[in-house]
């Protein structure tokens, strides 16, 4: 018999360094926080990245549980871009490269793309087995985009998917499929009620 689980991922809300379109991968900023926020989502495990805007985005939603943090939900490792814009990075040679082909190069001192995908595969690993039939992960653009492109029913590459900031995604499966990395059978929207923060 088959074993549903759902994963229902959500994009921290929105901090300052977003609005100014600052590249924040592993930078440690908070949240600007939202007021009146309130949802229906019933959760048993909910898991977030480590980095503050996850966490505080977590027990902003589910004050009342037991928070579990990763690094592996962590967004990409931008390296020397962290904290830079695209004004700022336009004319720099080896952003250009990896603007140009971010699946090949890696910015400076960051992280590869396929250190990124391994690390979030692992973070997978460790929601599918747990005996549970939802889990909510906290997470980052980059993060929930890569998951999209991998596993909802409707195949889009990497940036055609978008999740606006404090909104997310339920993915519903099988454990089985799950464990056999299978696309998902359905996917729903996510929206918290006062999330809209910018």
């Amino acid at each position: 018999m088959a074993r549903h689980l759902a994963i229902t991922y959500v994009r921290h809300f929105v901090t300052k360094e977003n609005e100014a379109k600052q590249y924040i991968g592993w930078t440690n900023v908070p949240v600007i926080q939202p007021k009146n926020v309130s949802h229906e989502l019933k959760a048993e495990i909910v898991m977030t990245s480590d980095l503050l805007r996850c966490r505080q985005t977590a027990h902003l939603l589910f004050p009342n549980h037991v928070i579990e943090c990763s690094y592996r939900w962590r967004e990409l490792n931008f390296g020397d871009f962290e904290g830079k814009t695209y004004e700022q990075l336009q004319t720099v040679k080896a952003y250009r490269r990896w603007l140009d082909d971010p699946f090949r190069y890696a910015p400076p001192n960051g992280e590869t793309f396929a250190q990124f995908e391994a690390r979030i595969e692992q973070a997978v690993s460790d929601a599918i087995h747990r005996s549970v039939s939802h889990v909510v992960v906290v997470t980052h653009g980059g993060v929930i985009r890569y998951i999209l492109s991998k596993y909802a029913p409707d195949i889009r590459p990497f940036w055609e998917w978008h999740v606006p900031f404090g909104e997310g995604v339920t993915l519903y499966n099988t454990k089985e499929r799950w464990k056999e990395r299978m696309r998902c059978i359905s996917l729903a929207a996510v929206h918290f009620k006062g999330s809209e923060n910018g």
